[in-house]
C-alpha cells in the first residue's frame, strides 16, 4: 500500500472518528446553547463528514483495486475539501467562531462532494 493510501485511509478514519464525538458535542453539550435551526445545521454537517468521510475510505479501496488515478486523488482530495469547507464551516459558525458570512461558503463543500462523486465516475469509465 502506497503513503498516498495509508494517508487517505488515516484521514477518512480518523474523521470518522471525530464525527463520533461532533455528533455526542451538538446533541449533549451544545443542546442548551443552539437554536433548532442551528441543531438541524450541526446534524447537517455531522452527516455530510460522515457521508465524504466513508466516500474518502470508499475510493480508496477503488484506488487500490483499479489502480491509482489522477482522478481518483483530485476526488480524495475533494472529499476533504467538502469535508473542511461544508462541515467545517457549520461546526465554527455555529460556535461563533466565524461570522455567518464566512459560514455562507459552506455550498462550496456540497459542491466538492458532488464533483468527487463524477470524478470517480469518470474514471471508472475510463479505466481499462
Amino acid at each position: 500500500m502506497t503513503t498516498l493510501n495509508k494517508t487517505f485511509l488515516l484521514i477518512g478514519a480518523l474523521s470518522l472518528m471525530t464525527t463520533g464525538m461532533l455528533s455526542a458535542y451538538g446533541f449533549h453539550g451544545l443542546a442548551e446553547t443552539l437554536t433548532e435551526a442551528d441543531r438541524l445545521s450541526w446534524r447537517w454537517a455531522v452527516q455530510i463528514q460522515a457521508y465524504a468521510s466513508i466516500s474518502l475510505l470508499i475510493v480508496t479501496i477503488f484506488d487500490l483495486l483499479i489502480g491509482p488515478t489522477k482522478l481518483l486523488n483530485i476526488a480524495r482530495s475533494l472529499f476533504i475539501l467538502a469535508i473542511v469547507v461544508f462541515s467545517g464551516t457549520v461546526y465554527l459558525e455555529k460556535l461563533g467562531l466565524i461570522p455567518q458570512a464566512l459560514g455562507n461558503i459552506a455550498p462550496l463543500g456540497g459542491s466538492s462532494f458532488m464533483l468527487a462523486w463524477g470524478l470517480v465516475a469518470v474514471a471508472v469509465l475510463l479505466k481499462k
